[in-house]
Order: structure tokens, then sequence, then C-alpha cells
């Protein structure tokens, strides 16, 4: 048991110490080296279904840091430090990506009669905000967890009240680093928030 724990942290301190040097790299690299892009699945339609309404929704493009608002991968080896995956990317930056999962998985209950990103339908009845906080693999003693967490808020465009607001909360653990194990924590975390999200919305009466 103890060979086996101090070789977990071997490979560990090894793939974070080959992040760190290919992100030192990455500058050099990025304009010559093509990334891998991943994208990540919404839920099925009809996975999480709901009485039919001829509501409207809009979802906001979520806010974040900067960290986010990029198409990189972000992985953080501590609290504090930020990295992203080399030689990979997302097909859109993060934000964009999640704005557009939040838009098919809705859609996709039959909840609301038309759900569109900001600007691009008509008016609508509510308007969905995402506080991105976290969208990220971490690494720590005990391995690596892809983390997302987030609030929304669902507004009534009529008059702007707030309807409702929950945070939510999905993670899943990796065996390592390499770029499509992390793909698919992100998709598995995603899939968890996602159906977790449309539960909230299909409860929510008078919708």
């Amino acid at each position: 048991m103890a060979f086996r724990k101090t070789f977990r942290s071997i490979a560990l301190g090894l793939g974070l110490a080959a992040i760190a040097g290919c992100s030192a790299l990455s500058n050099i690299q990025s304009a010559s080296k093509p990334l891998a892009t991943f994208e990540l699945s919404p839920l099925p339609a009809g996975s999480v279904t709901a009485a039919s309404s001829r509501r409207y929704l809009e979802v906001a493009l979520p806010t974040a840091t900067g960290a986010f608002n990029s198409d990189r991968i972000v992985i953080k080896p501590t609290p504090l430090q930020v990295e992203v995956l080399p030689e990979a990317r997302w097909v859109n930056e993060a934000t964009e990506h999640v704005q557009l999962l939040l838009v098919r998985s809705i859609a996709g209950s039959g909840r609301f009669s038309v759900v569109t990103s900001a600007g691009t339908g008509p008016s609508p009845d509510y308007v969905l905000l995402t506080d991105l906080q976290a969208f990220q693999a971490e690494v720590d003693q005990d391995g690596v967890a892809v983390v997302i967490r987030t609030t929304m808020t669902l507004l009534s465009d009529t008059d702007g009240t707030v309807v409702s607001s929950r945070s939510f909360a999905n993670s899943a653990s990796v065996a390592d680093t390499t770029a499509e194990l992390v793909v698919a924590g992100f998709d598995q975390a995603m899939t968890q928030q996602l159906a977790d999200v449309v539960g909230w919305l299909v409860g929510k009466a008078g919708l």
C-alpha cells in the first residue's frame, strides 16, 4: 500500500512537471503545432422532460474570470496557480461552450417553446444568467479531479426580478492529466451539472 501511494505521488509529480515544461514552451510552439480540439456533450433530448409551455428563454453568455474566456483547457496544480493542458483546446471559448451546452440541453427538455443564446431570438420571457466560478482540472495529493461550479440566476425579462437562483457544483475523478482522460472527466461532470440545472428549471412552477 505504501509503495502504491509513493508510486502514485511520483507519477503525479512527473505529470505536473511535464505540464509546467510544456506550458513554458507553449507560446513558441503554438504558432506551428496544431492543438487537439475537444467538445462536450449536451444532454440528449428527452433525458429530462417536462410539460411544455409557450415561454421563451434566453441563455446569457456566462460571466467568468479571464482564465475561462479562452479556448484552452485549464488545470490548476495548486489553488493559486493556473496552467493549461498542452496541445489541447476547447472547440470554443469555455464560456461560449458552456452557454451552447445549456441552450441545447434546456431546449431538449421541451420546457420552453424557444431557447436561444443572447441576442439570437425573439424577446424572451426569462433570462438565465450563469456565473462560471470553476471549470478546471485540479491536482492535489489525492489525485486529479475535474471541478465545475456555477451559480444560475433566472430573471423575468418583463421587470428584471429574480425568479430563482441556485449554485451547482459537480466533479469527476480522473486517473492522470492526459488530455483525453481530463476531457472525459469534464464530460462526466458537465453531464451531471446539466441534468441538475435542467431539473431545477423544469421544477419551477409557473414557467
